[in-house]
């Protein structure tokens, strides 16, 4: 299988890790001259849950332009830059697009709600789909990442109506590669509820510089994520969006008694990228909870107060 990762941060990283196999070299898409070099001299190291994976430079191959893709189509193309990359990602694709379309499906890697806006008018939507991915990776060097935490399997699945057989195959690969991964026929209610989980927890952890666990430790904190919790099951009703929880409450029992102990120790990557300057993924995240809650004249005070702090937090990078 031949498959192509467009982004080399922790997420990608810790993706082609799984992905790379001696007999068929792994292509990334990297921009960033110096890490470009790094790969190709030292490969991909991962460490953390589910053991230690070298992967040596020789099965990787290092493209710097999206149009090298052409020279060997890859089945599956991977997008696992951060969400508000989608649109120029897709501005560079689109030229390419059906030519490409032909031979490869789109997988887009990234958090939140309505990337594959970007893409839908030029890609085929039987040929696109999404990934939910709720392991923590952190980068450690340039190319070396760990798995800090791990809540569910990855989840492979269209929004489409696509037949969840189409992803079988990649998402064995990702399996066998140390990656537990599945597929889904629900795959909008699988995003939904990542997007509770992140919306939940990133904001206030990025603002408040604490990890997971301590979030939900402290009873202050705690009061405002299950008010986020509340905000977004109110949204998702009056879009007449199903969940696979019948209310909040029930929601929140799964989040704290399965989803929480496992990624206790995990820093947010919005507290990350707040720490490093860089911006952050909250208008895929609360930006469009806000979107859909103004779309169906729904209040959400806490989850806004959030993404305001945030976004005010954004304009103080260098």
């Amino acid at each position: 299988m031949r498959v192509a990762i467009w982004g080399a941060g922790a997420v990608g990283l810790g993706l082609a890790s799984a992905l790379a196999r001696p007999k068929n070299k792994l292509q990334l898409l990297v921009r960033n001259d110096r890490l470009a070099i790094t790969l190709r001299e030292k490969g991909i190291r991962r460490t953390g849950l589910f053991g230690e994976i070298q992967v040596p430079a020789e099965e990787l191959e290092i493209l710097s332009r999206v149009e090298g893709l052409l020279d060997q189509p890859p089945e599956w193309l991977l997008v696992c830059t951060k969400a508000f990359a989608a649109p120029e990602l897709a501005k560079e694709l689109r030229p390419i697009a059906k030519d490409l379309a032909r031979t490869t499906r789109l997988l887009l890697c990234q958090n939140g709600w309505g990337n594959e806006v970007a893409f839908q008018d030029f890609w085929p939507q039987a040929r696109l789909f999404h990934a939910r991915v709720i392991t923590g990776f952190h980068r450690r060097a340039e190319n070396h990442v760990e798995i800090t935490a791990h809540a569910a399997s990855i989840a492979l699945g269209s929004l489409f109506g696509e037949p969840e057989a189409q992803l079988a195959p990649l998402a064995d690969q990702l399996s066998v590669g140390g990656l537990p991964t599945e597929t889904t026929g629900d795959m909008r209610g699988v995003l939904w509820a990542k997007m509770l989980y992140n919306c939940a927890l990133n904001p206030l952890g990025a603002l408040a510089g604490r990890r997971y666990g301590e979030l939900t430790a402290d009873p202050r904190t705690r009061a405002l994520l299950e008010e986020v919790v509340h905000e977004i099951f109110r949204v998702l009703a009056a879009a007449e969006f199903r969940l696979s929880w019948p209310n909040a409450e029930a929601y929140l029992e799964v989040f704290y008694a399965e989803l929480i102990p496992p990624t206790a120790a995990h820093e947010s990557s919005m507290l990350q990228d707040l720490r490093a300057g860089n911006p952050t993924e909250i208008e895929a995240l609360c930006g469009a909870v806000e979107r859909l809650a103004e779309k169906h004249h729904i209040d959400t005070p806490v989850v806004s107060a959030l993404a305001t702090l945030i976004r005010v937090a954004e304009m103080r990078r260098p």
